[in-house]
């Protein structure tokens, strides 16, 4: 009925069962694919098929029948799909261009990677006979090939998790491939298996010049605990590439505890990607039924010069089609110590957005409180940080691992914007610089939003507050 408890009204989750990260992101003739890992039969995670959904805007979504099926190779894990507009594959055999999957083929101890394609506008896929188009060298953590055709060197790319460190493979025609290099032995973060790397080129803000970033999935080992994503900016010539960061330093996409596996939509205008909204620390234990996964709002990318090295930037994409109502809109507001602002919420569906414009407070806090439970985001000045504590944000104990305090580096807050959807939250400040997602379940049948400030005052400005309509109704 998409109006379960907890069920997020503006995200992607499936009708039922389990899903985890988002695979061949595709867009084709005014249509995003969105394909998943999915289990049709349990809430819990087990043998893999890729899910299908498809959207005109990213944000209404038409679940499909599944795409890829487990078969004799093992089951259907991660992977990515490209438009092969020149038919280089030889695949095509109707007016439409030949759509290909390139995923790893997850057998017992052995994985590799196989395609699948499409000639009906990825509505009805087949396995090729050729399968695997490239076998395992003897790497037991083998898998989520990403793939895109790089002009330059007029080749295929294939970036592969490989360990902890990431493989490059080129290809004329996707099914041929052939060793290029390797990168990340001595570079990044190694507290676990790295997975679902993407290499995409992006613009710097303000500048002609792009840049290449490769973005790496990792598990364990994230900077509040469990999974999480990093990344690495630098150089790609079509075989290598070179990372313009010292080795030991840990670049972050997300602070907050449940954003994973993201990777960018292939055959865009510009850059946008989504991620799965959980963590492998209990995300077979989140409390959601009939299914159990959502994705996150999906965003777009840039790269940003901050203090003279490159930042990740992420903007949601335009939500004005699923705006309902605007709650509140000041162009000023004033948080005095001790005397916190407090508005009722009638749902769980909401933006809330402003700009710091004078801040003498240590530190001001933002809080979504219902009987014996709150959630709260605190803008720390002192300690140069923002922190999400959602240790009694409602139903907390199916794991212990998950009542937790997240923290982010934060210099200073010039603006912010807060997005709840029923049981989740993702905070992004500063146009894009520094992002947190993070799950929370709440019980309270009222709730109340506090704004309060710290030790000071705290100028608020371009104060919005707007009510985000189902994408679902």
């Amino acid at each position: 009925m998409y109006e379960e408890k907890f069920r997020p009204q503006y995200h992607f989750s499936p009708k039922k069962n389990w899903m985890n990260d988002p695979n061949g992101l595709l867009f084709y003739k005014g249509e995003y694919h969105l394909f998943y890992q999915y289990h049709p039969y349990s809430k819990v995670w087990g043998p893999m098929h890729w899910g299908h959904a498809i959207s005109k805007d990213l944000i209404h979504w038409e679940e499909l029948p599944i795409a890829i099926y487990p078969d004799e190779l093992g089951q259907i894990f991660s992977g990515s799909a490209v438009v092969d507009r020149e038919n280089t594959s030889g695949l095509k055999n109707s007016d439409e261009d030949v759509l290909i999957a390139i995923f790893t083929h997850h057998g017992e101890d052995n994985e590799k990677q196989s395609i699948a394609y499409s000639n009906d506008k990825g509505r009805t896929w087949a396995k090729y006979k050729g399968n695997p188009v490239l076998k395992n060298p003897g790497i037991k953590d083998f898998r989520d090939p990403k793939v895109f055709w790089h002009n330059p060197s007029q080749k295929w790319i294939m970036t592969l998790a490989a360990g902890d460190c990431v493989h490059f493979y080129g290809s004329p025609n996707l099914l041929d491939w052939s060793f290029l290099s390797s990168f990340g032995k001595e570079y990044g973060a190694h507290g676990g298996v790295w997975e679902c790397p993407d290499l995409i080129e992006l613009e710097i803000e303000g500048e002609k010049a792009k840049k290449w970033v490769l973005i790496v999935s990792i598990n364990p080992g994230g900077p509040n605990g469990g999974s999480a994503v990093q990344y690495f900016t630098g150089d790609f010539d079509g075989i290598a590439f070179a990372a313009d960061t010292e080795k030991e330093r840990m670049q972050w996409a997300d602070h907050g505890r449940d954003f994973y596996a993201a990777v960018t939509w292939s055959n865009t205008q510009e850059p946008i990607w989504i991620g799965w909204m959980s963590n492998w620390q209990y995300a077979k234990q989140v409390p959601t039924d009939p299914f159990r996964g959502a994705m996150s709002i999906p965003r777009k990318l840039t790269l940003r010069k901050e203090e003279g090295e490159l930042k990740l930037i992420q903007l949601p994409i335009d939500f004005a089609s699923i705006v309902a109502s605007e709650a509140i809109t000041m162009e000023s507001f004033t948080l005095q110590p001790d005397k916190p602002e407090k508005i009722e919420i009638n749902n769980l569906q909401m933006l809330f957005q402003g700009k710091v414009k004078g801040n003498t407070a240590s530190a001001f806090t933002w809080t979504i409180r219902g009987e014996n439970e709150y959630l709260q985001i605190i803008f720390d000045g002192v300690n140069k940080e923002v922190r999400i504590d959602r240790t009694q944000s409602g139903l907390t104990t199916f794991s212990e691992q998950f009542p937790s305090v997240s923290k982010m580096p934060l210099k200073e807050l010039e603006e912010f914007s807060i997005f709840i959807d029923q049981s989740s939250v993702e905070l992004f400040v500063n146009q894009g610089s520094g992002v947190m997602t993070e799950l929370f379940f709440p019980t309270a049948k009222k709730m109340v939003l506090e704004i309060e400030a710290i030790d000071g005052i705290v100028d608020l400005g371009d104060i919005s507050l707007k009510n985000l309509q189902s994408s679902w109704k």
